[in-house]
């Protein structure tokens, strides 16, 4: 997978992560995102706090993915297949500036605006599940739009939408 395609799926759960917690839209109730929490995780992971970080509001929104669209023959953002999910954890731990990601969560005004510009054109709305097809990774790009349009639509709509891949049959 490209370098550039995982970054944009690593900044896309960053931001859908940030946006779903409880003191933005409170999809899922944590609060992993907030600087006072990587303030504590700190002084138990001097080094790795801000993966401890997106660890954590990964598993937390995961959780309410799953609860939502099941879990079988399907992935989501949360919970992608392993050689998706390998590269995008290796982004996360080589990013060794992490205020990279964290520029884009600022602010909940920020992280939706990053979420538009990750969807561009893409037009994909709805509520509940939203199968958006097989997964593919040599169309991971389009993906990437899709599902960032599907939340920016939900997030400013307030509905809860959770696009998700059909896996292999």
């Amino acid at each position: 997978m490209h370098k550039e395609i995982v970054n944009k799926l690593a900044v896309l759960r960053y931001v859908v992560g940030y946006l779903g917690e409880k003191n933005q839209y409170g999809w899922w109730p944590s609060n992993f995102l907030n600087p006072s929490t990587k303030k504590m995780l700190e002084f138990t992971f001097p080094r790795t706090a801000a993966l401890a970080q997106y660890e954590a509001v990964s598993a937390a929104a995961a959780k309410i993915h799953d609860e939502a669209i099941g879990v079988g023959k399907s992935f989501h953002l949360f919970r992608l297949p392993e050689f998706i999910e390998k590269p995008l954890v290796s982004e996360i731990q080589s990013t060794s500036d992490s205020s990279l990601f964290e520029s884009c969560i600022e602010s909940k005004e920020l992280a939706l605006s990053t979420l538009s510009d990750l969807a561009g054109s893409a037009s994909l709305s709805g509520e509940g599940p939203i199968n958006i097809g097989q997964i593919d990774d040599t169309q991971m790009e389009q993906f990437i739009a899709q599902i960032a349009s599907a939340y920016v639509q939900a997030f400013n709509g307030s509905k809860k939408a959770f696009p998700y891949f059909k896996g292999e049959n």
